[in-house]
C-alpha cells in the first residue's frame, strides 16, 4: 500500500526536473533583481519570488530524494535547507547551498556528476560576486561590467545545471529502457 509521504516523494521525484528546467531560468531574474535591488512591478515581483522559490525547491527535493541514501546524500540535504533559508534574504547562503547541493551530486553519483561540478562551480563564483563586487545588492550602484559577466555567466551555469541533470537522466532513462527491449528480443 502506497501512503501520502511515499505519494508525495514519488511526485516530487517526477516533476522536479522539470521544476529544475524552468526554476533554473527563473533564478536568474530573481539573482538579478536582488543584486541590482531592482524592482518589478509588485504583483510580477511577488509572482516571480514565489515561483522561483517553489520551482527550485521542488527541484532540488526532487533530486535530492533520488539521492536517497547514498554515502554523500547529507550534503544535499543541507544544500537544500541553505538554498531554502538563502531565498529568505541571504544571497550568499543561497550560493553556499548550491555548492552543497553540487558536491553532493558529484560524490552521490546517483545523478549524473557534470551537473554537480556545474552547480558547485556557478554557486562559488555567485559566493565570490556577493562578497567582492563593490556596491552589491545597492539600487544607487552599478555593477562593473566584470562583475556582471560573472554573475551572469554563473546563473546561466545554474539554469543549464538544473536542465542538464533532466536532459542527461532522460537520456539515460532511454537508454535503459532500449537495452531493456533488446535483451526481450
Amino acid at each position: 500500500m502506497v501512503t501520502g509521504t511515499e505519494r508525495l516523494m514519488g511526485r516530487l521525484k517526477r516533476r522536479g526536473p522539470v521544476c529544475g528546467d524552468v526554476g533554473g531560468l527563473l533564478f536568474f531574474v530573481f539573482w538579478m533583481t536582488r543584486a541590482r535591488q531592482s524592482a518589478l512591478p509588485p504583483g510580477v515581483g511577488v509572482l516571480v519570488d514565489l515561483a522561483t522559490v517553489a520551482l527550485v525547491l521542488v527541484a532540488l527535493l526532487g533530486y535530492q530524494l533520488a539521492q536517497a541514501s547514498a554515502p554523500a546524500a547529507w550534503l544535499g540535504w543541507g544544500g537544500v535547507a541553505a538554498v531554502g533559508l538563502g531565498f529568505g534574504g541571504s544571497l550568499a547562503l543561497l550560493s553556499a547551498g548550491l555548492v552543497l547541493f553540487g558536491i553532493s551530486i558529484v560524490r552521490c553519483g546517483v545523478h549524473p556528476r557534470l551537473p554537480g561540478w556545474l552547480l558547485a562551480g556557478a554557486g562559488w563564483a555567485l559566493m565570490v560576486s556577493v562578497a567582492l563586487a563593490p556596491g552589491f545588492g545597492r539600487a544607487w550602484a552599478n555593477l562593473s561590467i566584470g562583475w556582471s559577466v560573472v554573475m551572469g555567466a554563473a546563473l546561466v551555469v545554474v539554469a543549464a545545471a538544473l536542465a542538464d541533470l533532466d536532459v542527461i537522466e532522460r537520456a539515460e532513462a532511454r537508454e535503459r529502457a532500449g537495452s531493456h527491449a533488446t535483451a526481450w528480443r
